[in-house]
């Protein structure tokens, strides 16, 4: 029977076909939903209406994470999982900014664009563990 840790952080990490396209695509439809529903709250549309847009950015949001999860585990653990944790937290405050919530979905994007354009060292910086933990390296 596999070690518990070698099921969550596998080493190498797990791979399949079609992982990189999947996730590209899964980015493409992420980064439109999310620029839909900060233009929405900057122009202050009606909540109902922005509500198929959270949610779907959500979702791909999410997808994107298992993706990554699958892979490893170690992705929690570097420097790109905290800043999927950081967003998600933002998110979740949402609810209780009122009239700041434009503002911070602004800077949910800036806090994208800036950490998936960082030099891969950055990205893939791990935290905790770097002994005996092989984090996640794929592209896409």
């Amino acid at each position: 029977m596999p070690r518990r840790s070698s099921w969550l952080f596998p080493d190498p990490p797990r791979e399949f076909a079609w992982r990189r396209p999947l996730k590209i695509g899964l980015r493409a439809v992420h980064v439109l939903c999310a620029a839909i529903l900060l233009g929405a709250h900057v122009f202050e549309v009606q909540e109902t209406s922005t509500d198929p847009w959270l949610h779907a950015t959500l979702l791909s949001g999410l997808l994107i994470l298992l993706l990554d999860l699958h892979e490893s585990a170690a992705f929690l653990l570097q420097v790109r999982g905290m800043v999927v944790i950081l967003k998600l937290l933002l998110i979740g405050a949402l609810p209780w900014l009122g009239s700041y919530g434009a503002w911070v979905i602004a800077g949910i994007v800036l806090i994208s664009v800036i950490s998936s354009h960082a030099p891969a060292r950055v990205r893939y910086f791990l935290l905790v563990g770097r002994s005996g933990i092989t984090g996640s390296r794929s592209k896409g």
